[in-house]
């Protein structure tokens, strides 16, 4: 029973000591950084699917036109 508040402690100060490392201003700025990745991250994936689909389309033409 003694081992739930101690955990909680533990737990409590190890995040007010991460939290309290970088000042507010730093935090925005890495969650900008993580923002940003993420997007170019996401661009990156939607990009490679419109290829795909554009290849596919192109091969499908081809295929019709030689056909014809």
């Amino acid at each position: 029973m003694h081992d739930t508040p101690s955990t909680l402690s533990y737990a409590g100060s190890g995040a007010a000591t991460t939290v309290g490392v970088l000042t507010f201003n730093e935090w925005v700025a890495l969650a900008g950084l993580a923002l940003g990745v993420a997007t170019f991250l996401l661009n990156f994936w939607y990009k490679r699917q419109h290829l795909k689909l554009a290849k596919h389309d192109y091969e499908q033409r081809r295929e019709s036109d030689n056909a014809g």
